[in-house]
């Protein structure tokens, strides 16, 4: 367990280095992370079933990452909510996913480097219930399993309110609700310097003024549209901000048609770890104190940016 917090370390003006790709990294080690997707209806649970079909791997993707100098690792829980494990009929053990991803990650830590973070990153869901009601179950179970921080991830892009704004406040309250730092990860910004429905980051931190927030990242959306959006992120928030974009993780168009057919597969112009690392290095010097990686990078993509974020 660190002994240091991770807000102190940010307020002291330390960057540092966040794992890459978990999901993404399973399927090109081999572990199926289709269970439950189909054309209609989605990619599945995604990498949450294999913290009970594949804990080994799970662990040995942290422990690559640690080793080569993560300071975070994000706990597999993307999508361990109720909700989502019901499409493969695991809704009842959902807590089991749930709980199992923070122990594989906290054995990893502590296997490599005991002064690493575990995040609790959770994602958003179609609530058949309520939405804010989910969530503060989800990160209960997280907080009682010994995650260092909580992550609330992948807003806003599709919305269940009628705002993603209000989406990224009812995760925020629900998260506050519990001792721990929250960080927010804003999906799918664009090139234009918005949210990806064109929400601004003036609007955004407006709404979020008086939660605690301790940390704003921008993920999962491509690299050129990180650097256009962190200037606007910096100075619309009082707290620390950061990055960890995609490398080009699309829509495959064979899912479908055999069994062996992925939801998503690599695309033909993703990022090299130096090419990846170039952007790392302006998103430094554009102030962000978290930096990783998001789909479809991998350790050595983490490799090439580590000397440049801990540098």
């Amino acid at each position: 367990m660190p002994k240091r917090s991770i807000v102190d370390r940010l307020k002291a003006g330390e960057v540092l280095l966040m794992d890459g790709a978990t999901g993404t990294e399973l399927q090109r080690r081999g572990v199926n992370i289709n269970k439950g997707a189909t054309v209609e209806g989605g990619l599945g649970v995604w990498s949450a079933a294999a913290n009970i079909d594949a804990p080994g791997l799970v662990r040995a993707i942290h422990e690559d990452y640690l080793k080569l100098g993560a300071d975070i690792i994000i706990s597999n829980n993307f999508y361990t909510t109720r909700p989502m494990m019901a499409m493969i009929g695991k809704e009842d053990q959902w807590e089991e996913y749930t709980r199992r991803a923070v122990e594989l990650a906290k054995q990893a830590r502590d296997a490599v480097n005991s002064e690493a973070y575990v995040a609790g990153g959770f994602a958003p869901f179609d609530p058949e219930g309520d939405y804010a009601e989910e969530f503060e179950a989800t990160a209960r179970v997280l907080t009682k399993s010994g995650v260092d921080f909580l992550l609330p991830e992948y807003f806003a892009g599709d919305t269940y309110s009628d705002s993603p704004i209000e989406d990224c406040v009812t995760a925020v309250e629900a998260c506050s609700k519990f001792d721990l730092p929250v960080f927010l990860g804003v999906c799918l910004v664009t090139e234009k310097g918005t949210m990806m429905h064109g929400e601004s980051f003036d609007d955004l931190a407006a709404a979020l003024k008086g939660l605690r927030l301790d940390c704003v990242l921008l993920m999962c959306c491509s690299a050129p549209a990180a650097s256009a959006c962190l200037p606007k992120l910096r100075k619309a928030f009082d707290c620390a901000v950061g990055a960890y974009a995609e490398n080009e993780y699309i829509d495959n168009p064979k899912f479908g048609t055999s069994p062996d057919e992925p939801f998503f597969v690599f695309g033909p112009e993703g990022l090299d770890p130096e090419e990846y690392a170039g952007y790392a290095r302006e998103w430094k010097k554009m102030g962000a104190q978290v930096i990783g990686g998001c789909c479809g990078t991998t350790p050595e993509h983490i490799r090439a940016i580590a000397p440049i974020v801990k540098g």
